[in-house]
């Protein structure tokens, strides 16, 4: 055999050496300034210039398997990565490894060098044995194992669904990773079927060459673009997965009422999430459920990792949800569970313990006059809670409920005279249900359990005078019984889905927000909300997040958030916010819809004061109205709505004179063909806000000089009908049907005067008689008679 560079000087003599082929052994060595192919892979350089290639799973036999073989280069921040991801990771088996881990990063902090060592240095030689050639081209695949070595050369045997495998991985993303089974079988594992537990950062738990194990949950034909693997499998690499015996627990096999054991995945507020052994299948374990007796937090009961048996309670199949009970009461009659109570017992005992502790220490000191009466006073409320079964501990209750009631009255006053009054939420948009409780409700509420308290008679307040707690004693337990009516009506709010309805927190908004970020009315709920707690830049940050959140395609739902948001910059903003918010708002919506927003809103604010007292508010509104109306038609000066809108706001305001002459700067700076139609609307409006005679004018104008628009006529005997002048839209049907008599000279169609004789018949139903509409068919059958006669002529 010849090692590589013994063939340099029968180069030169004119020796050609022959390409090595399958089961030939060579010697290689480690070139790690090759390109690896198929990494992880090793590269070796062969005699004669050839290069080939070791996969990782052909170093040593697969009973040999070392995990990172070719190690790996860590630099600093990787380490510290790496550490803080081991951190994050919830196992079972970190109490276990607690010292090793300690050991390994101390180990970790003394080694300054990069490069973490490997069996397989640069330029070492080995022997290996060629198994053929490689996909790349001039490249030969190549092993190390000690049975190849002895002519075993035939492929591993591709795994079967549920066998345990060994696999080093080949690469990791957010999705998952690729493991590598043999050289020619690959597999793929799923994000969740990584771990049990949640992985923050996968790449680092999982980096190419980590040695790991999992079970086949299916083989099919590699994909081609998997080259030089022959068959494809599915990895689960979950610890539940590879020690569970047995078949897998499905949805079929849930039944309610039935008993399974657990693991707890999340514990939140309202409850635990539980996931059933040897199976997928996850449900919530009410916060009620968890615990026969009640829990204060349900925190300091359960953690993530622990082993729970639990109770199928509730199986609601049209949403895929299970309901699971923790409480130790259903597992009364099980083998093991003597055990299970007699350490529950315990826990609450101490746990009791020491709440009595905590309260002693908070409220009865040594040096109070009334040290031993308030202990008495605890203990004796601490065997009311366990009995509660006998009459005086009834009347006890009664006497502690009324101090209660006593102490919620007597905060809920202070908390009235410190309570800041609440801003203006409307932010142009009206809404039912969604503001907080003010003080009077609350007021409302307290005086009404203060009735209701006053109501039990109670005889023995003086005989237990001694055992009454101090004041700040009754006040804490008034505030903590409120507390746990809050969170019960929270509850019931959450399982009944009335908390969507009438949010209350920002809690509630974030989670309906999350579940339609499209809704502008939801952000704009959520706006009003921060303004009711006078927070106004909260405010403003939740349109930000709304302009980002929602689809750009929904622009007439971003434009109403930059609605409430210019409403929210008049009111609480000055000139220059306001200004700065139309100038975002036009670059991301149409312009001229911006304009016309805000002049409604100025508008509106100009109607608010002249309806309050004092002239000095009108005034300031009246000229920042007239501003910005002045430059929305000097900005779209063609555009016919935004005179029409300032026509409006004139003859609101009886400016009729202005308004005069603002229409005809309009006919100068509109095109001619919107002309009919701008001194139309002024005409309406001067029908409804101004002089009904100065509207006839313009209409007579503009019906003498386009005598064929029909409906320029129907708007005119419309606005008479509508001001109760039926006389004047009798004699405009007149002058259509006799022009001549009226010195008109209309020019309709047949088809047209049917249309109109068909008006002017539901107007004579409305506020004729029966003379009226004969006379309305007399006049039809005429112009029949005439229009007939004019045919045949």
């Amino acid at each position: 055999l010849l090692v590589p560079g013994e063939d340099t000087d029968k180069k030169d003599s004119g020796f050609k050496p022959t390409k090595p082929q399958r089961s030939d052994i060579v010697i290689g060595r480690i070139s790690k300034k090759s390109i690896m192919q198929g990494p992880p892979s090793l590269m070796l350089s062969l005699r004669g210039g050839f290069i080939g290639r070791c996969c990782i799973t052909e170093l040593t036999d697969e009973n040999e398997w070392t995990n990172m073989p070719f190690g790996r280069v860590v630099d600093a921040k990787s380490k510290a990565q790496e550490r803080t991801t081991q951190q994050q990771v919830v196992s079972d088996s970190d109490a276990d490894h607690e010292n090793d881990d300690d050991n390994s990063l101390d180990a970790d902090d003394e080694n300054d060098s990069d490069e973490v060592q490997s069996d397989f240095p640069d330029g070492k030689y080995f022997k290996c044995v060629v198994l053929g050639n490689a996909k790349s081209k001039g490249t030969l695949e190549l092993s190390l194992r000690e049975s190849r070595l002895k002519g075993v050369l035939d492929n591993d045997d591709v795994p079967k669904v549920n066998d345990i495998a060994h696999a080093y991985v080949v690469s990791t993303t957010k999705k998952g990773c690729f493991v590598r089974l043999s050289r020619s079988v690959e597999g793929r594992v799923i994000l969740k079927e990584l771990s049990d537990d949640f992985i923050p950062n996968p790449s680092a738990m999982f980096p190419p060459g980590r040695l790991v194990v999992g079970k086949i949950k299916g083989v099919k034909d590699a994909p081609t673009t998997k080259k030089g693997a022959t068959s494809f499998v599915d990895f689960d690499m979950r610890e539940s997965v590879l020690l569970a015996t047995g078949d897998r627990v499905t949805n079929d096999d849930i039944k309610e009422f039935s008993k399974y054991t657990g693991v707890i995945t999340r514990v939140e507020s309202y409850g635990c999430f539980c996931r059933i052994d040897n199976s997928d299948i996850s449900g919530l374990a009410h916060v009620s459920e968890c615990s026969d007796s009640f829990v204060k937090n349900i925190h300091d009961l359960y953690n993530p990792g622990d082993l729970v048996k639990l109770v199928v309670i509730k199986i609601d199949k049209e949403q895929g949800r299970l309901g699971f009970s923790l409480k130790a009461s259903n597992f009364v009659d099980d083998d093991d569970s003597s055990s299970d109570d007699s350490d529950g017992e315990s826990d609450d005992d101490s746990s009791a313990v020491d709440a009595m502790e905590e309260d002693s220490d908070d409220d009865a000191s040594s040096d109070d006059e009334n040290f031993v009466a308030k202990m008495a006073a605890k203990m004796h409320a601490g065997e009311d809670e366990e009995d509660g079964e006998t009459e005086s501990e009834s009347e006890d209750d009664g006497d502690s409920s009324d101090s209660d009631s006593d102490d919620s009255d007597e905060e809920m006053e202070d908390n009235d005279a410190k309570a800041p009054q609440a801003m203006d939420t409307n932010v142009g948009f009206d809404w039912d249900g969604i503001q907080p409780k003010t003080s009077n409700q609350t007021g409302e509420e307290s005086s009404s359990d203060d009735d209701s308290s006053d109501s039990s008679d109670d005889d023995s307040d003086d005989e237990d005078t001694g055992f009454k707690s101090s004041h700040k004693a009754r006040k804490k337990a008034a505030a903590k019984k409120r507390e746990e009516e809050e969170i019960s009506r929270r509850e019931a709010a959450l399982a009944d889905g009335t908390a969507d309805q009438n949010p209350e927190t920002a809690a509630d908004f974030e989670r309906l927000v999350a579940g339609n970020p499209n809704s502008s009315e939801l952000w704009i709920k959520y706006m009003a909300f921060h303004l009711s707690l006078a927070d106004i830049d909260s405010a403003r940050n939740v349109a930000n997040r709304a302009f980002d959140r929602i689809e750009f395609r929904q622009e007439g739902e971003k434009l109403n958030v930059w609605t409430a948001l210019l409403t929210l910059e008049l009111k609480y903003g000055n000139e220059k916010s306001l200004q700065q918010t139309v100038d975002r708002a036009c670059q991301h919506n149409n312009p001229k819809q911006v304009y016309m927003r805000v002049c409604e809103l100025l508008d509106k604010e100009v109607d608010a004061a002249a309806s309050s007292i004092g002239s000095s508010d009108l005034d300031s509104a009246t000229s920042r109205a007239d501003a910005m109306f002045s430059k929305m038609c000097k900005k779209f000066k063609s555009k016919k709505s935004v005179w029409i809108a300032h026509f409006k706001y004139l003859f609101k305001g009886s400016r009729h004179d202005e308004a005069h002459k603002l229409l005809k700067r309009s006919l100068q700076s509109l095109p001619s063909y919107k002309h009919v139609e701008t001194m139309s609307k002024f005409a309406q409006l001067e029908f409804e806000l101004g002089s009904a005679e100065r509207g006839r004018t313009i209409y007579n104008g503009l019906l003498e000089k386009h005598p064929k628009r029909m409906d320029l006529l129907f708007v005119n005997i419309d606005k008479e009908v509508k001001i109760g002048d039926i006389s004047k839209a009798r004699a405009l049907f007149e002058s259509v049907v006799n022009p001549v008599a009226f010195g008109k000279k209309f020019n309709f169609s047949d088809k047209q005067m049917k249309s109109l004789f068909k008006k002017w018949y539901r107007v004579e139903e409305e506020h004729g008689d029966g003379n009226s509409l004969e006379r309305v068919k007399e006049e039809a059958r005429k112009f029949v008679a005439n229009s007939t006669a004019r045919k045949t002529q």
